[in-house]
């Protein structure tokens, strides 16, 4: 078994790659493969995750893979990275800078290692520092994209809670890319988020960044996240009690 310095040099190396993919397709013409309503991936999405794949096969072929587009090992048993090799891809596809790459290492379903690169910010992380407040009325939140809810009472639920962060925050944010919120709340430059899941490539390694930064990272109801939870959210200490009341109804709609 690799030691955890090789693991974490190969997992730097692999994202490396993936990268290089992104800049590569950045200025040329996409094709949009349809996956679900509103929701869409590129080839670029495509050759990152093989990029991914193949590095760390190379370099640590004792761990499992699991990609958002392929899917892949049983993400509950040993060790497993958990890759979205392009997170935000209707940003990166429309232009936007707000995309990134995010790789995790879970050990027997606990994740224990991120990195999250946003190249077109010129940012990378695998730990942080949060930066706490006296407040939720001195915090800034994000919030992940509401299509991710389907429909029905949870959707509604979302929603409010959405106005809700939105009337008691300082400031409000809603940028279409996990990664970037995760980056942002280990960076010290906003206080919460909320995601409209729990989808293991979009939280896996914010998760470890996160509580390796100092947050607070559970579920709606503020139970401690783990795969099988409906729903992820993470803060700042003195933010988290605030969020979780205001994720109660979305907590009981879940």
């Amino acid at each position: 078994m690799s030691s955890d310095d090789e693991v974490r040099a190969a997992a730097h190396a692999a994202v490396d790659e993936a990268v290089a993919v992104l800049r590569a397709g950045r200025d040329k013409p996409l094709d949009r493969i349809g996956k679900a309503a509103k929701d869409f991936l590129t080839e670029v999405d495509l050759a990152s995750e093989a990029a991914l794949k193949a590095a760390l096969a190379k370099s640590t072929p004792d761990v499992g893979f699991f990609g958002e587009e392929g899917g892949g090992a049983d993400l509950n048993t040993g060790r497993v990275w958990v890759a979205d090799p392009l997170d935000g891809t209707i940003n990166y596809a429309t232009g936007s800078p707000l995309c990134g790459v995010m790789l995790g290492l879970l050990e027997d379903g606990v994740p224990t290692l991120g990195i999250i690169d946003l190249p077109f910010l010129g940012t990378r992380v695998d730990s942080g520092a949060v930066q706490d407040v006296d407040g939720f009325d001195e915090a800034i939140i994000g919030m992940g994209d509401a299509f991710h809810q389907g429909g029905g009472e949870r959707l509604d639920a979302y929603l409010q809670m959405t106005v809700d962060v939105h009337r008691k925050a300082m400031r409000f944010r809603c940028v279409g890319a996990a990664s970037v919120l995760w980056t942002w709340l280990a960076s010290g430059n906003i206080q919460g988020m909320v995601l409209a899941h729990n989808n293991p490539y979009d939280v896996v390694a914010g998760h470890a960044i996160a509580k390796a930064s100092g947050a607070v990272v559970t579920d709606y109801a503020g139970a401690p996240l783990t795969l099988s939870s409906p729903g992820a959210m993470a803060a700042v200490p003195s933010v988290h009690s605030d969020l979780t009341a205001l994720a109660r109804d979305l907590a009981a709609k879940t």
